[in-house]
């Protein structure tokens, strides 16, 4: 496996600087190849007649399939979505996050895997900043085996689960002098929070890169990481279910990793939407053999931005806008407010470090504000409530109360909107 995941790195690396016709005609190519493999060997897809259909002539054509999102994966059996014949053994299994309620068992086939794996080198290489021997400190809820190469100094990731005490995050990382900082933005939210002004200056010595991942990544947090770590942010935007799917470059954008997934932006019907325009990101992992997910929504809501980036790259690059498309509280004039509402204001707002939502069955919107200070009190209170009025347009029932902590999903994520409102 290490050799073929070698081999395929030059490959994955070349590959984001071909043309874009070719680029085009490969995508058709992989996506009628598991397009064949779902309709004859997948039970799911074999026994619904909407795949039954013959090879497409055209990307555009993928659209006429329907779009499949999470509940199905929770509600399917695992051997009806997988490929017949597949060894459940042979294969890399992943459990989704559980943000929204059942964990979801993914496997993907071995192949398929070992590329993605080799295509995580140019989300690195991309910063421009980051030496395959640096030293990398990633903090995160779970620690997955160390690979060979990290026998040889490559890539050598020191692990830090993020549900330890602060106290013992702080000691390790300040220990470990990584010139490679990785996390989920609350988590480095929460480090900022409870490092010294000393300590941070020990971290900012050997620091070069901060990397993100996992959550929506704000501007203002972006820019909040990159002024107090004192180095570049990058991002990487991922799915256990379909692996990787953006990452950036020097320029800041996000680009698609095109030689292995097909990204669809669509609208609450399922059909593409312009590019520049908002909508479900929906994905299909074209190099899949175990477990392919055909035009698979993530939950997300994004926008592919129009025009080339100056890096080079021939990969689009995608925006994400909103946070998760179906977390949201609903107003009593039927607009929403997603997660990036709450999370602008924990980055804007003065006393606010973070805040989460939920909606109560009755409607009832309740904000738990984390101060951050211990001046914070009814006054900030009062100053979230305005500005929530103001992006709402007016009153409605809202509540806002203190809490010490975000709460925190099975998967280490920050879950900042909940509800148990039906509109």
């Amino acid at each position: 496996m290490l050799l073929r995941e070698a081999a395929y790195v030059p490959l994955t690396i070349a590959r984001q600087y071909g043309g874009v016709a070719g680029l085009r005609r490969r995508q058709l190519r992989g996506l009628n190849r598991v397009l064949e493999l779902a309709r004859t060997r997948v039970p799911y897809y074999r026994d619904d007649p909407r795949y039954a259909r013959g090879p497409l002539r055209s990307l555009a054509e993928l659209a006429e399939l329907p779009v499949l999102d999470k509940q199905v994966l929770r509600e399917q059996p695992l051997e009806r979505m997988l490929a017949d014949g597949v060894d459940q053994e042979r294969c890399l299994s992943f459990q989704t996050s559980g943000s929204t309620g059942r964990r979801v068992r993914i496997l993907h086939d071995q192949d398929s895997h070992d590329y993605h794996m080799a295509a995580c080198v140019r989300r690195f290489l991309a910063t421009g900043r980051y030496l395959p021997t640096d030293r990398l400190s990633h903090i995160r809820p779970f620690a997955p085996p160390a690979r060979m190469f990290e026998r040889f100094g490559l890539f050598r990731r020191h692990v830090i689960l993020s549900h330890r005490p602060m106290s013992e995050i702080k000691a390790e990382l300040l220990a470990n002098r990584p010139k490679a900082l990785i996390g989920y933005p609350v988590h480095l939210r929460a480090l900022l929070r409870a490092l010294t002004p000393d300590e941070l200056a020990r971290l900012r010595r050997t620091l070069r890169i901060v990397m993100t991942e996992s959550e929506l990544l704000l501007p203002e947090h972006r820019a909040m990481f990159a002024t107090q770590f004192a180095a570049p942010v990058f991002d990487e935007y991922s799915a256990f279910e379909v692996l990787n799917v953006t990452y950036d470059c020097r320029h800041g954008r996000a680009h698609l990793g095109e030689d292995r997934v097909y990204c669809e932006i669509v609208d609450e019907r399922g059909d593409p939407v312009p590019d520049g325009e908002p909508g479900r990101v929906v994905v299909t992992s074209f190099l899949e053999q175990a477990m392919p997910l055909l035009r698979y929504s993530l939950g997300d809501i994004g926008l592919i931005e129009p025009g080339r980036c100056p890096c080079g790259r021939r990969f689009r690059t995608l925006r994400l806008t909103t946070g998760r498309s179906n977390d949201y509280v609903t107003l009593p004039s039927g607009e929403r407010l997603y997660p990036d509402a709450f999370l602008h204001l924990a980055a804007t707002h003065p006393g606010v470090s973070e805040c989460f939502v939920h909606q109560e069955a009755d409607g009832l919107v309740r904000v738990h504000v984390v101060p951050s200070g211990e001046e914070a009190g009814e006054q900030v209170f009062a100053t979230v409530r305005e500005k929530l009025y103001g992006l709402a347009g007016g009153e409605f029932p809202l509540e806002v109360v203190r809490a010490e902590s975000v709460l925190i999903t099975p998967g280490g994520k920050g879950r900042f909107v909940t509800s148990d409102y039906s509109a």
